[in-house]
This record gives structure tokens, sequence and C-alpha cells, in this order.
């Protein structure tokens, strides 16, 4: 084909590659994610996309949205389904149900759940990075570093103040000597 081929006036040539300008990729997938989730609609398709955002990552990392069980005919008042991986993260979730409720009815702006039912599954592994644990700091500090932070911190009088103090002092040195291995 050149350029010849293509007239303006006319249509294009069945064969012809037709070229539109860039769409988001979240426009082109939300009518294809409402298909496979089928009536449960937006608010499901919401919770399942965004729960860090609407929990936070503390809690995200720990737990699973499932699906939403509604009333027939309610989009409001529905049961959650949460996956999590053990006993002790189903306890947390349930210590903090009140709080998961509110921050979900919060994002959406009414009563979209009014209650969890919180279902155990040990084969999820939900922590994707082992890195994203937070290890307990290495004291590497040296007995002369310690008393030259004490000495420092001696005179403060606020006790909250002395406690940040000494904690951060512990950070600079045991920083230094990470950097020196």
């Amino acid at each position: 084909m050149t350029d010849n081929d293509f007239d303006i006036k006319q249509p294009a040539p069945e064969n012809a590659r037709i070229t539109s300008d860039l769409t988001a990729l979240s426009k082109t997938m939300a009518p294809l994610t409402k298909q496979l989730f089928g009536k449960k609609g937006f608010v499901e398709v919401s919770i399942l996309t965004n729960w860090d955002k609407i929990v936070g990552k503390e809690l995200a990392d720990f737990s699973v949205p499932q699906k939403i069980d509604f009333k027939r005919e309610q989009k409001n008042n529905g049961i959650l389904h949460l996956q999590v991986p053990s006993g002790a993260f189903a306890l947390e979730i349930q210590h903090r149900e009140k709080f998961i409720l509110e921050k979900i009815n919060a994002y959406f702006g009414y009563n979209a759940v009014s209650g969890l039912k919180i279902v155990q599954n040990a084969t999820i592994s939900l922590i994707s990075d082992v890195s994203q644990i937070e290890e307990e700091p290495q004291n590497l500090l040296t007995e002369q570093e310690n008393d030259y932070i004490q000495s420092l911190s001696q005179e403060i009088k606020s006790s909250k103040l002395k406690e940040i103090l000494i904690k951060l002092g512990h950070c600079i040195f045991n920083d230094n000597h990470k950097k020196e291995k």
C-alpha cells in the first residue's frame, strides 16, 4: 500500500488498521471488570481494587476482601467477606471491625457495608515482599557511644523528649556503623 491508496474523502479499506487516541487503562478495564463481577456492581469492584486505600496498608497487608453479600434488590448494609491467613489475624480484624466498617462507609459516602464475615485461609500469603517486614534494629553501639548519648540527654527534663532523643542517637550511631561495614 502506498500513500496514494488512501483518499481522505473516501473511507479506509476494510483491511486497513484504524488507530485512535490513547485511553487510560482504567477506562478500558471498567466495562470488563463490571462484566466479570456481574451483578455486584460498583461497590464490590471498588473495594477489591482500592482495599489498601480504604483501610490502610497495615490492614490491607493481612486481609483480602472476597465478596459482599447484599439482601435481594439492595446495595447497602451488605456483609463483606474478608479472607485472612490465620486465627491471629482474624482476631485482629474482629477487634477492628467497627473501624473497618467506618472506613468503608466513609469511602463510599453511605452505609454500603454493615458487617464482616471473617474467613481463615492458611494457604494465602499476603505480604508479597519480605523486605516490607520491619525487623528489630540491631544495636551496634559501643559502650562509649551509649554513655555519650546518655550524657547528652541527661539534663533534659521531659521524659518523652529524652526518650526520643536517645532513640535518635542510637539510630544515628547504628547507621554510621552499618555504613562502615
